[in-house]
């Protein structure tokens, strides 16, 4: 049987790495016209990898919002860098693929958030909620992922408890006003970290990355 860790937060910091926060420095870095480099970038995240940032430049300049303008030499990096600059920039962060492919913007994440905040959801709801009224003609949302996400926001401190169920009666969950922090879906994450097992304790940072299951 694997280690299982059981880790406490006792501050809440935002996350600086990962699409949301790459896309909310370059629509900063780009205002106006003004070009950035991969460093520019790098300087104000916490992502370790240089070619995270290089593949996600890439994939935005193939989606068509960020736009290749000249090289120039930037003294983080010591080196001369290729330069960017925005053509589009919507509030939204933009998703697509590996090959710059566009994703729906919608997801199931996306859709069961709706339905907890929802009408629907108010009065309580059912893993059967979420899969009924989240999915759509071109979204099917499975059960095994409802019931997952209800559970992971339910250990989060998300949701309160209206009916625990019993033999094929599902739980009926409410999400607490305090934690409807607005219309996007709190994200998963999954986390990389060092447990030095001699010591039982983690050594060096967590990095945490969102969950694409």
């Amino acid at each position: 049987m694997g280690i299982v860790l059981k880790l406490t937060v006792d501050k809440a910091e935002p996350v600086l790495r990962g699409q949301e926060h790459f896309w909310r420095v370059i629509r900063t870095l780009g205002v106006d016209g003004r070009r950035f480099s991969l460093s520019d970038i790098a300087s104000v995240s916490q992502e370790p990898h240089s070619a995270t940032i290089a593949s996600y430049l890439r994939r935005m300049v193939s989606a068509g919002f960020l736009e290749q303008d000249g090289r120039e030499y930037r003294a983080a990096s010591q080196k001369t860098e290729r330069l960017y600059r925005l053509k589009k920039a919507p509030v939204e962060t933009p998703r697509f693929t590996r090959n710059g492919v566009a994703r729906p913007r919608r997801t199931a994440q996306q859709q069961m958030w709706n339905v907890m905040r929802g009408p629907i959801g108010r009065n309580g709801f059912t893993y059967c909620d979420l899969v009924s009224f989240g999915s759509t003609d071109d979204l099917t949302i499975p059960s095994v992922t409802a019931k997952s996400y209800i559970s992971q926001l339910r250990r989060a401190g998300y949701l309160l408890p209206v009916n625990p169920g019993g033999p094929g009666v599902p739980a009926i969950w409410r999400l607490k006003p305090s934690r409807n922090t607005g219309p996007k879906p709190p994200m998963i994450l999954r986390a990389k970290m060092v447990f030095d097992q001699n010591q039982h304790i983690l050594m060096g940072d967590l990095i945490a990355e969102e969950d694409a299951s």
